[in-house]
């Protein structure tokens, strides 16, 4: 017996070789029925409406970045986003004006920054009030050494109002002005901010309890800082009239001295019927001394 070639056993032998009773020509191609084949693919793979759905898996591009308002803390997180290097960079540009070039552009237009302004107003405010009680303390006789405290509440009034309504005034200004809003108003923060740079050492100079000293530190520091806002405003406001906006950035300029004269008027002036002559000496030996030995000196009266 053998197989034909439709598959099936039959009787033939094979003449050839009268020893083989088997020989095996061909397989079927499938042992499965054709109804059954059709039932099975059937089975296996299901119509499209019998499919369970199941939700496509989310990726990148249909996620949508989550909208923050100004009230939420995540709103201002990217205004403290820089390194030692950039707020360092700031700092000094902050005092040295460059002619035709836009300090604000220059430097931080693409990343603004309020994390630099905040600590340069938190160190001037606690300058101004230490060397407020030195200046009191080395013109008040028989007077022990006390820190007072509203001193550092007065110049945390004066330089935040400073620092706050200035920006105000600006933004709305340009607004009313030119239409448009040139620079958001954190913007304007981070620049006046770093723009109290150059006061914070001067701050320390004006307990010198010299009136001529005293003045020209505030004529110049306020002259230097200032001309820096008005290299940085002179290109926006410049398409103006020109009368207007020389008048409105004298403005500025003005708004920046009166601000340090009210500072040292309140914190550092003497008259100078009420100046101690020795104490002068005394005073200037503390503040410029760079000796790397301690000395120490006796309040004369």
């Amino acid at each position: 017996m053998m197989f034909s070639n439709d598959g099936f056993l039959t009787n033939k032998t094979s003449s050839t070789n009268p020893s083989q009773t088997h020989v095996f020509t061909s397989f079927p191609n499938s042992a499965m029925d054709p109804d059954d084949e059709h039932f099975g693919s059937q089975s296996m793979h299901p119509p499209d409406s019998e499919r369970p759905l199941l939700p496509l898996p989310a990726t990148s591009t249909d996620s949508k970045p989550e909208q923050v308002q100004v009230w939420q803390i995540e709103y201002y997180q990217k205004y403290f986003e820089v390194d030692t290097q950039q707020v360092l960079e700031r700092l000094v540009a902050s005092f040295t004006p460059r002619p035709n070039k836009s300090y604000f552009d220059s430097t931080f237009r693409q990343n603004p920054d309020l994390y630099g302004p905040f600590w340069v107003c938190v160190t001037f405010i606690i300058t101004v009030a230490i060397s407020g009680n030195i200046v009191n303390y080395f013109h008040l006789p028989d007077v022990e050494f006390q820190i007072d405290f509203s001193r550092i509440t007065l110049s945390a009034i004066l330089v935040c109002l400073y620092w706050w309504l200035m920006p105000t005034f600006i933004y709305f200004f340009f607004r009313w002005r030119l239409n448009r809003i040139e620079y958001t108003f954190l913007e304007l923060l981070c620049l006046y901010g770093y723009s109290l740079t150059i006061f914070i050492p001067v701050s320390i100079l004006w307990i010198i309890p010299i009136n001529w000293l005293q003045w020209t530190l505030t004529f110049i520091a306020s002259l230097i800082s200032g001309s820096v806002l008005v290299v940085t405003f002179w290109p926006t406001i410049n398409s103006d009239h020109k009368r207007l906006s020389a008048i409105s950035m004298l403005v500025v300029l003005l708004a920046h001295l009166l601000m340090a004269v009210c500072i040292m008027f309140v914190f550092f002036h003497i008259s100078d019927n009420n100046i101690n002559p020795k104490s002068v000496t005394t005073i200037a030996t503390t503040i410029l001394s760079s000796s790397p030995i301690t000395t120490t000196t006796t309040k004369k009266i």
